[in-house]
């Protein structure tokens, strides 16, 4: 599960920042052992939810702020998703392809969307560029299940509709944030879950919270017409991030 191999998550030390951190950020709310205390308990039926085990995660990463200021990855993969299908749309995909160096002629379409995975997150040095690269092949992947229904013609991709485009960016969003979640937690997990069935519907209760936050979230008024539309898209990108971790903390 997760994104890397097993270890015990963020610890509370050098005043309660994270380990990967390194930028100025007020002290946690709620220390990461409050936060793995009770999401064991979850876990073994002695009571907590998904809900404070999430609205735990973020206080913990330093409030919305804190968790903004660390979703460099995240936010950066979900720029340029939007910015490729807004070229699409208004170019083609060939152009939009020539324009963003991603390498298409004489490629299936897996090699396509492998390329399209490189383009959207082109690091994995750090565990949040791992939650990011995992968000980027689950998107990926909902754009080749379009392509694939279309006969694997990738000349498909010229009549993407909002809402496929929605759907991807969605799918982006809300697998960036369960894999950090997870990849920091996933420790809890492998300690007090008895069997792969119970793990595997406790990641499921994660990811459904998620989706449906980042769900809501998008359909903010005015949200959609920021990142597809003529105003900032990186402005629209980091309001949609602010309003899923704000939702999730003030659980």
């Amino acid at each position: 599960m997760g994104t890397s191999s097993s270890h015990s998550g963020n610890k509370d030390k050098k005043g309660l920042l994270p380990n990967d951190f390194h930028e100025q950020q007020a002290i946690p709310s709620v220390s990461w052992q409050t936060t793995k205390t009770g999401f064991s308990k979850y876990i073994n039926g002695h009571g907590g939810s998904i809900g404070r085990t999430a609205s735990n995660y973020v206080k913990a990463s330093g409030g919305t702020t804190g968790l903004m200021n660390s979703s460099r990855s995240g936010i950066r993969g979900a720029v340029n998703i939007g910015k490729m299908f807004s070229q699409i749309q208004q170019y083609g995909y060939e152009k939009t392809f020539d324009d963003l160096g991603i390498l298409y002629q004489g490629k299936s379409v897996r090699e396509i969307c492998s390329e399209l995975i490189n383009y959207i997150v082109e690091s994995s040095d750090s565990k949040e560029d791992a939650a990011a690269k995992a968000a980027a092949s689950s998107a990926v992947n909902k754009m080749y299940k379009y392509v694939e229904k279309n006969g694997l013609d990738i000349q498909a991709l010229n009549h993407v509709d909002n809402e496929l485009m929605d759907e991807v960016m969605c799918t982006y969003v809300e697998c960036y944030i369960w894999e950090r979640i997870l990849n920091d937690l996933e420790f809890c997990l492998e300690k007090y879950s008895e069997n792969i069935e119970k793990t595997m519907r406790i990641e499921n209760e994660m990811k459904r919270y998620v989706s449906n936050k980042v769900k809501v979230a998008f359909r903010s008024p005015g949200i959609r017409d920021k990142i597809f539309g003529t105003q900032s898209m990186e402005a629209g990108i980091e309001e949609l991030y602010r309003k899923c971790y704000s939702a999730m903390e003030d659980m």
